[in-house]
């Protein structure tokens, strides 16, 4: 079975974007609207009990919908761009000189993932690299609380972090690690082909990753607790790259 999409969101936005199949167990105005999108994209819909949408769903529930996924984001409608890897990233992007990817290095929370790929697709983010090993990828969950960005926004698994980002140096990217050491990301010049690394909640950036930042950067503080959960840091760090672009 392909990757199965369970809130409504989420499956109106990956039938925009990937082929599968819709399933259903009931009747209402929300999973009427999803037959009519599958009607016009020629997505089959299937019929089936409460109970085998149970066991299709798992543990991440549904809401008498189902939509099981057989291709990639962006095979059907080019919308989001899938790369084969990074070689091909940087060769498709050659011309471009405002460029953002997010390295995302021991993110192990879907729910963090699926929070910084919805605003990846807000801040037209260009890539995020998901490491192997020590990252979560993209599921059931995680395009749940994406909304659906996780059919639009662009990522690539990747088997070496560091390697990945020397590729990057050599294309012309500056690396920024998020660090609470590091100079503020508003002193910062951001613009450009720019890479952002952000670590775990917990550990942070490895220190091998921390020796390919070309620099530090941070988010000035001033609560009573030391840092931000790492979506929402992400988010910032987004947001701050394109207000300098602007």
């Amino acid at each position: 079975m392909g990757r199965v999409v369970t809130s409504y969101h989420s499956i109106m936005e990956s039938m925009k974007t990937a082929d599968g199949t819709l399933y259903v167990s009931r009747s209402n105005k929300r999973i009427g609207q999803l037959e009519e999108e599958a009607g016009r994209r020629g997505i089959p819909v299937e019929t089936i009990t409460p109970v085998e949408m149970d066991n299709m769903s798992g543990s991440d529930g549904h809401k008498g919908s189902v939509f099981v996924q057989k291709s990639s984001p962006a095979d059907k409608s080019g919308s989001a761009t899938r790369f084969k890897d990074l070689k091909a990233f940087i060769n498709a992007r050659e011309g471009d000189d405002q460029l953002l990817v997010l390295l995302l290095d021991g993110i192990t929370d879907p729910h963090n993932l699926g929070a910084i790929l919805r605003s990846a697709d807000q801040f037209s983010v260009d890539l995020i690299l998901l490491p192997a090993n020590r990252s979560a990828s993209i599921n059931s969950t995680v395009a749940k609380v994406s909304v659906g960005a996780h059919a639009w926004v662009p990522t690539l698994q990747i088997s070496n972090a560091a390697r990945s980002l020397d590729a990057l140096k050599d294309a012309g990217f500056w690396i920024y690690g998020a660090d609470m050491g590091g100079s503020t990301a508003a002193q910062t010049d951001l613009r450009g082909r720019t890479c952002i690394v952000m670590g775990s909640e917990g550990k942070g950036i490895s220190r091998l990753l921390k020796d390919k930042c070309d620099t530090m950067v941070s988010i000035p503080m001033n609560g009573h607790v030391d840092s931000l959960n790492v979506s929402v840091a992400a988010g910032i760090l987004m947001y701050e790259v394109i207000r300098q672009r602007n």
